[in-house]
């Protein structure tokens, strides 16, 4: 499984517009592995930085490596198998195995919706209602504890803004301004002085989503 459309005609379901644009531009991965990525792979990335290099608990999911994380999400002998009428397509995922998917066949979205599926639990939160509107939350985000990021302090200012110059073709007008305003808070991000109930304020008020958050039961009954 090569490329997006092998994927799509294996699994019957289709990613995102946006989503393959990335990826026919390159824009997804990380760099690929490496013993030693943070000083050989990552200052590569930084000066035109991929999808979410800087997001928290983002790691993409290798192209290569989409199929058989489909095909381990919904095994029939999976110990949380999956709700029959449920059709997910995983391209990310967190460092504790969570799993981030796009709800193909959400019922009432234009596009698929992301879900943040936890491994462990019969959950699934609902992030957002489309791969554009979860960039930006995850942007937003991103800011609120250095200490789990790679951004740096010493240059956060410019980290930010080659990451949104970066980033700006591909949010909607109101995203990228709503984030040039966050990001310019350097001092107040190094000092740790924005919180979450602000991001989710900003989340809330830009992508306007009245089902954010929501928790989806996924395992079959």
């Amino acid at each position: 499984m090569h490329t997006l459309s092998d994927i799509e005609q294996a699994t019957g379901q289709a990613f995102p517009p946006l989503y393959r644009q990335l990826d026919a531009e390159g824009r997804l991965g990380f760099g690929g592995p490496h013993p030693d990525w943070f000083k050989v792979v990552f200052p590569s990335l930084q000066a035109a930085p991929p999808v979410l290099l800087y997001a928290y608990d983002y790691e993409p999911i290798p192209r290569e490596r989409l199929h058989e994380a489909w095909s381990d999400l919904t095994a029939a002998d999976h110990y949380n198998p999956l709700r029959a009428n449920m059709q997910l397509l995983p391209f990310a995922e967190t460092g504790a195995g969570d799993v981030y998917c796009f709800w193909t066949n959400a019922p009432g979205f234009d596009e698929p919706p992301v879900l943040l599926v936890w491994h462990d639990d019969d959950r699934a939160d609902l992030l957002a209602a489309n791969y554009q509107d979860f960039l930006f939350r995850k942007m937003v985000e991103s800011v609120l504890d250095l200490e789990e990021s790679l951004l740096d302090d010493s240059a956060l200012a410019n980290n930010l803004q080659r990451w949104l110059d970066t980033h700006r073709a591909w949010l909607r007008a109101d995203q990228v301004q709503a984030l040039e305003t966050w990001f310019g808070q350097t001092d107040a991000i190094a000092d740790g002085a924005l919180h979450e109930d602000q991001a989710d304020a900003l989340i809330r008020e830009v992508i306007g989503f009245e089902r954010i958050n929501e928790r989806i039961p996924y395992v079959q009954a």
